[in-house]
């Protein structure tokens, strides 16, 4: 067999859609808020007794663009209040503190454009107000794992590589209520696929207020999970393949031998021969 090399450029998709909240920057370097509600369920303990409760979590993911962003001209055409759609990508970058650098995990835009109306998707025409799609932010990775810290029982940090048009970036995910046996499935310098989010929490610090992000796993596959199980559906796909699909003149042609067969039997005489 002929050695392929794997030279395609691995997934590293985000996808935003809602309304801009904030929008600050200029030519070279900015950023925007798409705020979107998620309904979440949490676990309550009370007299001994745990029930789940239901309640809706606002969260803030920030998107930045720089020179490298392909729509340009963001500052100029957008405003705050303008339902958007963007396309773009998890990356990092570095950031000086007290005690050296530190480092955050961040989405970056590559497009983004002004959305449509329900109504005008559906229509494929402008004009028509009405209601907009409801607020998205969904994150796809293919990324190596390059560090892991288990936080609690539940609870796992996980450092990923990711990669983006030649570039190489470390980001960080949180992955709450991991399955059982993760410790089990997932190793350093596994290839994983990855579902995620970007949420934000709201903190409070000598009068100001801050919004921290962190990347959220939502779901997560490594990639000899994927080929074991794209091996079996392969193999059970096969005989069905070398089973060729029988022709309509083929099925009229049994018929008629049935239907001779038949009269055969009811009259005793040799059925004619149709040439």
């Amino acid at each position: 067999m002929k050695e392929q090399n794997n030279t395609h450029e691995p997934m590293n998709e985000v996808y935003l859609r809602g309304r801009i909240s904030h929008l600050y920057g200029n030519e070279r370097f900015g950023s925007l808020t798409v705020p979107y509600n998620e309904i979440v369920t949490r676990r309550v303990r009370e007299n001994g007794q745990s029930r789940f409760e239901q309640s809706v979590e606002t969260y803030f993911p920030e998107a930045l663009f720089n020179a490298s962003t392909k729509t340009k001209g963001i500052i100029q055409s957008f405003r705050e209040g303008d339902h958007v759609l963007i396309k773009g990508y998890l990356g990092a970058y570095s950031y000086q503190t007290g005690g050296g650098f530190a480092e955050r995990t961040a989405i970056y835009i590559d497009e983004i454009e002004h959305d449509a109306t329900r109504m005008e998707q559906m229509l494929g025409l402008g004009g028509f107000n009405g209601r907009y799609a409801d607020a998205a932010n969904e994150i796809r990775l293919e990324a190596k794992i390059t560090g892991i810290s288990k936080r609690r029982e539940d609870i796992y940090e996980i450092r990923l590589e990711t990669r983006k048009d030649d570039r190489t970036y470390a980001v960080t995910g949180m992955y709450f209520r991991v399955p059982q046996g993760l410790d089990q499935r997932i190793h350093l310098g596994d290839t994983v696929y990855v579902i995620g989010a970007m949420e934000s929490a709201r903190s409070e610090y000598r009068g100001k207020v801050y919004f921290t992000q962190t990347f959220v796993i939502q779901e997560l596959v490594t990639q000899k999970e994927f080929v074991d199980r794209y091996n079996v559906a392969a193999e059970a796909e096969e005989p069905a393949a070398e089973a060729e699909p029988m022709e309509i003149p083929e099925l009229e042609e049994l018929a008629g031998a049935a239907k001779a067969r038949a009269e055969e039997a009811e009259t005793g005489t040799e059925p004619a021969d149709n040439e």
